[in-house]
Formats: C-alpha cells, structure tokens, sequence
C-alpha cells in the first residue's frame, strides 16, 4: 500500500460564517472544506468543531465534512473499474481506504455572501492515487427553513470515472426516526457483502454504537432532541442510501445521506446492481442536494 501523503496537519483556523434570522453557519474551508458549526441560538444542531488543526488521518469527531470522490470504504484500498486495477493510499492504521480524499484537502471560497457560500475543491490526478483529475463544489444556502446543499462533481479526465458522493455530519441529536427497507449487513471490517429487504424505522444513540448501511430509505429522516428540537432531512433520489453511526456512548449520532454503499465499486464489478454507484463520462457532472429543516420546540406549537 502506497504511503500516507499528507503529513502535514490539516489547517481550520479561518472560519467563516452565514446566517438567516437565528440561524448561523460556520465553515473551516482549509479544513478540507468543513461545516464546523450549525446553530439555532444556543442550540447547536450538530456538535461544534472548537480545534483549529489535526493530523490529517485523525479527525475529529465534530462538525460535517464532504465524501468526495467516494463515499465510506473501498476494501484494502483496491478496486477494478473498466478492466484497470487501482491502488488508493489509506489513513495510516486503517487497511480500508476511507470517506474519499477532500476532507484532508483545503477548499477555495467561490462566492460568500451573507446567506451563502460555495466552496470547490479541484484535484488533480493522482491524489491518494485517485487517477482521474475533479472538480467537487459544496453549495451550501440558509434561509428561514434551514441548511441546504448541493454537492456536485465534475470528470475532468478523458476517460469514464466511477465516483459517489456524500456529507458526515455529527449530529447532536439523540434518536433518528426513518422508513429505511434494505438493510446492507457488514462483515468485521465494516464492509458490505450484499444487501437484504428489512424494515428500519428508528436508531438511537447507545452504549453498543452502531455502523448501519441503509438504502431505499425515501431520502426523509427526523432527528430528534429531548428538548424538543427536531431537524428534517430532506434529500433528493441520488442519496439514495444513508449511513447511521454512532460510537459507543458517544455524544454525537451521524446521519449521513450518500449516493453509495461502502465498498461500492468492488461490489459493483462483482455484479451487485444496487450500489449506488456513478460513472462520468469526460466532462460529466453528477449531483446531490439535501436540505436539514430546522425546528426548534417553539415552532411546534
């Protein structure tokens, strides 16, 4: 396995922010392009990034980051696509390569406004052996309503690319409420090695944790808080699977909409149908959007 490129830590310093009415957004783009906080007064929706550096195979467990060229594992680091076999590097300690390369990387600002704010990452080929040169932009939006995003991903090479996208927020919430009906069960090293018809319908934080892979869940989750907040997630058919985390004990659960199963290129070139994932051709862009619908307890009266 090739080794770790990015020695240095990775650098959130600058933030920066957007807000509508109560509600505020903070970003760290050098901090491979994070949402380091989302707030509704004192009420943090997802759990607050405070760090200002980390090692870049160490991150912490806080905010949202970008999945970007892929989204969760690739076994061994290795996947044939199109006849070609190719070897990814990984996070020093995890024999899987992981979560794609953009949250070690810095993203640029293209536009910020009050309201608003894109942030692009454009990577050449050959990152963490990535072959194939992209561009991926977070189109994040606050309104009344809430938090909206729109990932998206451009094949800048000149031959077909397998990609899949996705976000990894640390919510603070305590249980989330779905009607997910495929459940992918993982084998020890949190891979999938199929898929089949159950009916998922609530997940909650606990001293066990969980790792669960789940498609056809209708893009609509509720998460809720003891104190009555709710969050909303809306996403559109291409997260068309989600992803629930949490560690054991912790004090965060992950909701994270993505567009593929873990793993999703090998399983794909060993015949599963079902795995989310994409091909671009040269030039091509795919896209995701999702929308988190804020509520606090007062706006349920």
């Amino acid at each position: 396995m090739p080794e770790f490129p990015f020695a240095d830590p990775v650098n959130a310093v600058e933030r920066l922010t957007i807000a509508s009415g109560a509600h505020q957004a903070e970003f760290a783009p050098g901090g491979g392009g994070r949402l380091t906080r989302l707030s509704t007064g004192s009420h943090d929706w997802i759990v607050p990034l405070t760090a200002t550096e980390w090692p870049a195979g160490k991150w912490p467990r806080a905010g949202s980051y970008p999945l970007a060229p892929y989204s969760n594992r690739i076994r061994d680091g290795v996947f044939t696509f199109n006849g070609a076999r190719h070897e990814l590097q990984s996070v020093p300690g995890r024999p899987q390569a992981i979560h794609g390369s953009g949250l070690f990387q810095p993203w640029q600002v293209r536009n910020h406004t009050a309201d608003s704010v894109d942030l692009v990452l454009s990577q050449p080929a050959g990152v963490l052996g990535w072959p194939w040169p992209f561009e991926c932009v977070q189109r994040y939006r606050l309104d009344a309503r809430g938090l909206s995003l729109s990932l998206s991903l451009i094949n800048q090479g000149d031959s077909p690319m397998p990609c899949g996208l996705g976000i990894h927020p640390y919510f603070t919430a305590e249980r989330v409420a779905l009607n997910a009906r495929r459940l992918w069960p993982a084998d020890a090293n949190g891979l999938p090695t199929g898929s089949k018809v159950k009916h998922v319908r609530e997940v909650r934080r606990s001293a066990e944790g969980c790792d669960t892979y789940l498609s056809q869940w209708e893009g609509r989750a509720t998460l809720s808080w003891a104190d009555g907040h709710e969050l909303a997630l809306h996403a559109d058919p291409a997260f068309a699977h989600v992803v629930i985390y949490t560690a054991p004990g912790s004090d965060f659960l992950c909701v994270e909409p993505v567009t593929n199963v873990a793993d999703a290129f090998n399983l794909a070139a060993a015949g599963e149908t079902r795995t989310g994932m994409q091909v671009l051709e040269p030039g091509a862009r795919f896209a995701a959007t999702a929308l988190m619908a804020l509520t606090p307890p007062r706006a349920k009266r």
